[in-house]
């Protein structure tokens, strides 16, 4: 392989996806909570992920360049994501920079030298992968004495949340819903919270309706139609769910499998039933069972980890499922 055309492959490879940068934010925002330099950051997310960036890269018939290859384009994403995640974290109010802002440099070495052969030497320019980031950062004070600082950035929620397999709709409302506690905007917070509610319970019930057997199908005709039906409330869907799974002699396994029991199940329900009724305050003259304040909003907005862990633990176990005949 000539330079042009491992050059060209390493491009076609670099992807800077949402989840690294997700990914990044919380491994740069716990590492600084002392003065730190950026290139302590990005080497804290190299070992954090298993990057190991070839120097030089071989390109050679005797190699197998294109593992390499691979390698570079997965360090300079990673990269790329690390100096996004942490200007973000600075424009959030999270990070303050505290050193001159320079660019990071994005040459790669590479040679066509091997053991008992010559061959040439140089490097690869990748201006355009050249990016300026603070030379050191550090947390705000604000960051350094107050908790739950998750709550206040939405990327490091979703980190918090370790769901990436959920539906971006979903991913997106959690995020929005943090944007506006941080904001304040308690009723805004909780219809978005709501809306990831009831996503992730929609998710659950779609994987458990395509896992029962075709010959079950008849059973369930009522819960699918429930489930699939834009007009009906989040509480019916939620029973639909629910209902299906306590068919334990088709979801026993999946049950096993998630480590979770329907009475589990049932608990995230009164989390979602809460946020439910919360939420409805958008409606007119309708006032929730408690006020709306900080403190019970912050309240959902933790209870949504653990639960909402529980539901994408189960839709996982029922997409490995089998589905029967």
């Amino acid at each position: 392989m000539n330079p042009g055309d491992a050059e060209s492959t390493i491009r076609s490879k670099v992807s800077v996806t949402r989840q690294r940068v997700v990914v990044a934010k919380a491994i740069v925002f716990n590492n600084a909570t002392t003065p730190v330099s950026c290139d302590d950051l990005l080497a804290a997310v190299y070992k954090a992920n298993e990057v190991v960036v070839p120097r030089p890269v071989v390109l050679h018939e005797s190699v197998d360049t294109d593992v390499m290859l691979a390698k570079v384009a997965d360090s300079i994403s990673w990269r790329l994501a690390t100096t996004e995640a942490i200007w973000s974290l600075v424009h959030s109010g999270l990070l303050i920079s505290v050193g001159d802002v320079r660019n990071q440099s994005a040459t790669v070495d590479w040679t066509t030298v091997v053991p008992g052969s010559g061959g040439t030497s140089s490097g690869w320019q990748f201006e355009d992968y050249s990016l300026p980031v603070p030379s050191r950062v550090r947390r705000s004070p604000s960051a350094l004495t107050a908790s739950n600082q998750f709550l206040s950035e939405p990327d490091l929620y979703l980190h918090a949340l370790g769901v990436p397999t959920m539906h971006a709709e979903v991913s997106n409302a959690f995020a929005e819903a943090v944007k506006c506690f941080r904001a304040e905007l308690f009723t805004a917070t909780l219809a978005m919270l709501g809306k990831a509610s009831e996503g992730a319970w929609l998710e659950l019930g779609a994987s458990l309706i395509a896992a029962i057997p075709r010959s079950d199908e008849a059973k369930f005709s009522k819960q699918r139609s429930i489930l699939e039906d834009p007009m009906m409330g989040t509480y019916r869907k939620i029973e639909a769910v629910l209902t299906v799974f306590d068919h334990q002699e088709l979801f026993g396994t999946t049950a096993k499998a998630a480590g979770v029991k329907l009475q589990e199940l049932r608990a995230v329900s009164v989390w979602s039933d809460t946020v439910r009724d919360s939420r409805n305050t958008i409606h007119f003259n309708v006032a929730p069972v408690t006020p709306n304040t900080y403190e019970k909003v912050a309240a959902l907005l933790l209870g949504a980890v653990p639960n909402i862990r529980i539901l994408y633990e189960v839709k996982g176990a029922a997409d490995a499922m089998p589905r029967g005949t």
